[in-house]
């Protein structure tokens, strides 16, 4: 693990190739949703079949190839092979222009896209502003960055408070701290130019899970904020985290009815960009 961590270090940036077994089974929407989520999106950058996209931190394609019957033209950068290969070996992947690049130095000229998807990035990215100066070069005039994720998460939400407590106290500090952006997007952005364009659209859904099942996931190391933690330190989190569970929970196997929603917000690059 240790050397793990230090990468992490080095770098200022999480490569999602020890997720690529499991990323799909982690991270996908409940049945049904993602064709919803895909419109939200469309809809929120005003796409349609001649707009020229690009998905920043593309992975799987969770979010990529159901986006695809929206828009003309759709490139995809990831840093991580292994989270691509997974993409490519889907239907409908051949359609998207996949690129192994850092998002710090996009492969495009200026002015390249209509619209730029960032979805649960820059919390991974040390200079997440330095993300956001190369989206703005590769935005066109009127392109619009549009910025996604789950709106009040539901393994975050109060129901599993007593669990994030208890793992935060376990904890160094720095180790459960986030590498890039800690606040939310909303707040960031504007301090530094960018413009709101309407208001977020907002689709709802609800999650089922269980006490025991946050559990087993951090257990696995499902969450890239594991993945900085020694074996010492996981050890000493998950008895914590096993004790509220005990003591908060009287059904930890039972799934639990958690709502949440996915939230988009597009914004204008600054205009000195």
């Amino acid at each position: 693990m240790e050397s793990t961590m230090n990468q992490l270090s080095e770098t200022g940036y999480v490569v999602f190739d020890r997720a690529a077994d499991f990323y799909d089974a982690t991270r996908g929407f409940p049945e049904g949703q993602a064709p919803a989520i895909a419109e939200l999106i469309a809809r929120a950058g005003n796409l349609h079949s001649g707009s020229r996209v690009l998905e920043v931190g593309i992975g799987t394609g969770r979010i990529a190839l159901p986006l695809l019957r929206h828009v003309g033209r759709l490139h995809g950068v990831d840093l991580s092979r292994a989270m691509m290969a997974r993409l490519r070996a889907k239907a409908g992947a051949a359609a998207i222009r996949l690129y192994e690049a850092n998002a710090l130095n996009l492969p495009f000229p200026c002015a390249a896209f209509d619209g730029v998807v960032l979805v649960h990035v820059l919390h991974l990215i040390a200079n997440w502003q330095g993300v956001l100066h190369e989206i703005a070069r590769v935005l066109k005039a009127d392109g619009l960055l549009l910025c996604g994720g789950d709106l009040g998460n539901a393994l975050h939400s109060a129901t599993f408070e007593p669990i994030w407590l208890a793992w935060r106290a376990a904890l160094p500090a720095e180790k459960v701290a986030r590498i890039g952006l800690a606040q939310p997007i909303g707040e960031a952005l504007p301090a530094l130019g960018w413009r709101p364009i309407g208001e977020p659209l907002r689709h709802a859904y609800t999650v089922m899970r269980s006490p025991q099942s946050v559990y087993q996931a951090l257990a696995s190391r499902h969450w890239s904020s594991t993945w900085r933690l020694s074996d010492a330190e996981l050890a000493r989190g998950l008895a914590a985290v096993q004790e509220a569970i005990q003591a908060h929970y009287a059904q930890p196997e039972q799934p639990l009815s958690l709502q949440s929603a996915f939230e988009v917000q597009a914004f204008q690059p600054p205009q000195s960009t």
